[in-house]
């Protein structure tokens, strides 16, 4: 189990829960009471999106999720994000074009996802995306 920590959700619906990993973001957040507005839930409208900051369990090696156009990440997750994901976030201007191909290349989240798409691999704080 790993937390999952929802801020800016609305009254009632910023809280920490606990989550499967593998588990997909949105699932989470509806069995948790947090509202998070879809309308395809396929990945292709893209009105689930949110901001995602990936997390230690230890405070002091907090960091904010990043996709570093030049290099591979260490630090983060590793996460396989769907075309359909990536090209969806290109066209609402959440990402670029060159941190939809890094984050194909190395295999890791961008810091905006679909809730739809977000499959949990380690803790995390998520926020609307605005």
């Amino acid at each position: 189990m790993v937390n999952v920590i929802f801020c800016g959700f609305g009254e009632d619906q910023d809280k920490r829960v606990f989550a499967k990993e593998g588990d997909v973001l949105l699932r989470v957040a509806s069995n948790n009471g947090v509202t998070i507005p879809t309308d395809c839930q396929d990945g292709m409208c893209g009105s689930c999106a949110v901001r995602i900051e990936e997390l230690n369990d230890a405070p002091s090696t907090q960091f904010e999720s990043k996709v570093d156009p030049d290099a591979w990440d260490k630090d983060k997750y590793t996460t396989y994000m769907e075309d359909k994901e990536l090209e969806t976030l290109v066209e609402m201007g959440a990402i670029t074009k060159k941190e939809a191909e890094t984050a194909q290349q190395y295999v890791q989240q961008t810091p905006v996802r679909l809730a739809c798409q977000c499959i949990i691999k380690g803790a995390m704080l998520v926020k609307p995306f605005e």
